[in-house]
């Protein structure tokens, strides 16, 4: 028959065809829309405890009922014996009931996969004291058989809004998994976090809290996908520096000694460089100071004269709170600056600061329309908004009314630095509340911590703490000085602990990128709190004490005037670019430099006036590089800091 031989298929193309249409067969929706009319639709489900169909809980789509789970019921539906991809819908009706004691440790109602190994993923109001189980889901990542759900999870952001509400799980075999609330991304959820390669099974789970909350599953739609080409990688890399993110010129006249012109300030020479702790035991201030810190920063529950006459003992300078204490007691010179609240553009306590004040609340943020609707009848649980900034500035006209004789210091929270940080509540975003919370203050500080960050924004990307000094001077144009809170140890989770190196380069890239001022947080929470863990640790208090003595060695330097666009900086790995900070005191160039991600690379310096060979001294590493007409080379490993100071003359 003519035209016969385009239609034979050889051996290998058959085959091929063959298994194309069993992959589809295999791949294809498991089902239309699971719906739960009677007990069948339970058909190869594995259930155990109060689970059962409610022919009245029909959502109103397909069907005429739902599945429910009660208190302690828990339901599987196997899909296949190997792990894959494939997407899930289910909707999923929340009934808002809310635990007694919602920062006990408990779940409510899960959903989620679960993979071959028992590994899952599964959603629902999950209680901590670091979760808010009675207002928002978090996701549960951990084998239920081992593991506690409220021990590896992530926070979603997703409010609990009472009705019938759709969820998915999408795991494509290229890009790994996304949830979907309501058709609608949850930006929170990272699927490298959750460790999860695959599923073989839809998992419910029945409420484990005193809340009894039931848990009702209607219209599930399943479309299995092959195995997954790409596996989830944690702890996954920072996020590199942002291309914008460089050493900012000076924007006002440079002032070497910022603190002089108070009577009672913190400091008038140019030798001063303030290095602070924060929240301390002045039982300990010899401690500190022998640490090469020289100056209090916040006193719990005081200033108090047992306080007071404990840093008298070791000459601590101190800033504090204006109390009635301080108020009696303003000749004090060992009081330096008054302080405003921490943190006022976090949000705060609604019982505790707003004293469940919703005229108040309103009047504060009348901008936040969400505010208008809330009243008896839908009050506000947990978290108000942030103390407005116009308050911070009559608190601190106050203020300088009592006592025009030592500056004001206001510190702010991780929102400086990290805009998609959630603890600002309504605000969360709105960094144009910045630049009118720093007209509140003299001194303006903040402070992100990184290395012991839980969220994978911020989590080892360093360089938000020169993003965080280098926005609060673009906000107050140098008028100014810009101090920064630094992390020293484990904070709130305990797998996260910052390495010497990490605390040495977050100090000098807040100082390269202008900071006037650093801050030490010493405190431990988890797994044990401890107030001076920085004390107890042996490595990282050599390390701090080290780069302080340094600091403090070369404070008339780094309070000198930096040299703009002096410096000149290549990096041969594009991830890893190297910022450098030029000054000259006293016939010498010094040039300080940190490469700003965790991956090594090799820098190469190009400094304007430098002419001749010349030789530099790497401050603190017993070496010297070779300069020839202000051009040099040196390797840095990651987040690696070099100090150079460079005094022969041309030859």
């Amino acid at each position: 028959m003519k035209g016969m031989s385009n239609c034979k298929l050889s051996r290998s193309n058959l085959m091929a065809v063959v298994i194309t249409v069993a992959t589809i067969l295999a791949h294809r929706a498991v089902c239309a829309p699971l719906t739960f009319d009677n007990a069948a639709a339970l058909k190869g489900w594995t259930v155990s405890g109060d689970v059962g169909i409610d022919t009245e809980k029909d959502r109103g789509g397909v069907g005429g009922g739902a599945l429910r789970l009660g208190p302690g019921g828990r339901a599987m539906w196997p899909l296949r014996k190997q792990d894959g991809t494939g997407k899930v819908e289910l909707w999923i009706f929340e009934d808002g009931a809310i635990a007694s004691n919602p920062k006990t440790y408990g779940a409510s109602p899960m959903w989620g996969l679960m993979q071959a190994d028992g590994h899952m993923a599964a959603v629902g109001p999950l209680y901590a004291p670091y979760l808010d189980g009675s207002n928002t889901y978090a996701i549960s990542t951990l084998n239920p058989e081992k593991q506690k759900p409220w021990q590896e999870v992530q926070y979603l952001a997703i409010r609990r809004a009472p009705g019938w509400h759709k969820w998915t799980f999408d795991f494509d075999p290229d890009k790994g998994v996304r949830i979907l609330y309501d058709d609608q991304d949850v930006k929170y959820f990272n699927w490298n976090q959750s460790k999860l390669e695959g599923f073989t099974s839809v998992v419910l789970f029945g409420d484990a809290t005193d809340s009894k909350q039931i848990l009702w599953v209607d219209d599930v739609d399943v479309a299995l996908g092959p195995p997954a080409r790409v596996k989830p990688v944690w702890p996954p890399p920072p996020p590199t520096p942002p291309a914008d993110l460089t050493v900012l010129p000076q924007q006002a006249p440079w002032n070497p000694t910022p603190y002089s012109r108070w009577k009672n300030g913190p400091g008038k020479s140019d030798d001063y460089f303030p290095i602070a702790v924060w929240l301390q035991n002045p039982k300990n201030a010899s401690r500190y100071k022998a640490a090469g810190i020289n100056l209090y920063l916040a006193l719990w529950q005081g200033p108090t004269a047992e306080q007071m006459q404990a840093l008298r003992k070791a000459n601590m300078p101190v800033i504090c709170d204006l109390n009635d204490y301080a108020a009696a007691h303003l000749d004090d010179p060992l009081v330096v600056a008054w302080m405003q609240p921490d943190e006022p553009d976090n949000a705060q306590p609604f019982k505790d600061y707003w004293k469940e004040d919703m005229e108040k609340l309103k009047e504060a943020w009348p901008q936040i329309e969400s505010l208008r609707d809330l009243g008896p009848n839908k009050p506000y649980r947990g978290y108000g908004p942030p103390i407005p900034p116009r308050w911070i500035v009559r608190d601190y006209e106050a203020m300088k009314a009592q006592d025009p004789t030592r500056p004001i210091f206001l510190g702010l929270g991780q929102g400086v630095a990290w805009e998609k940080w959630y603890g600002r509540g309504e605000r969360t975003g709105k960094l144009e509340d910045y630049p009118e919370y720093i007209k509140g203050c003299d001194i303006v500080g903040f402070d992100i911590y990184p290395a012991a960050h839980d969220a994978l924004d911020v989590k080892d990307a360093l360089w938000h703490v020169a993003r965080g000094v280098r926005r609060l001077r673009e906000w107050c144009k140098d008028s100014k000085p810009v101090w920064v809170h630094l992390e020293t140890g484990i904070i709130g989770v305990p797998t996260s602990q910052p390495t010497p190196q990490q605390v040495r380069a977050e100090v000098w890239m807040a100082l390269i990128h202008g900071a006037r001022g650093i801050d030490y947080f010493v405190h431990q929470f988890k797994p044990k709190f401890n107030e001076h863990a920085l004390l107890d640790n042996p490595e990282m208090l050599a390390t701090v004490t080290a780069t302080n003595q340094q600091i403090t060695k070369l404070a008339r330097v780094l309070n000198s005037p930096t040299l703009d666009g002096a410096a000149i900086v290549t990096s041969t790995n594009p991830k890893t670019p190297v910022h450098a900070m030029v000054k000259r005191k006293d016939g010498a160039t010094y040039v300080f430099a940190v490469a700003m991600y965790q991956e090594a690379t090799r820098a190469t310096f190009r400094i304007a006036g430098l002419k001749g060979k010349r030789t530099a001294e790497v401050l603190g590493e017993n070496r010297t590089v070779p300069v020839k007409n202000g051009l040099f080379t040196d390797a840095f490993e990651g987040n690696g800091v070099h100090l150079y100071k460079i005094t022969e003359a041309a030859r």
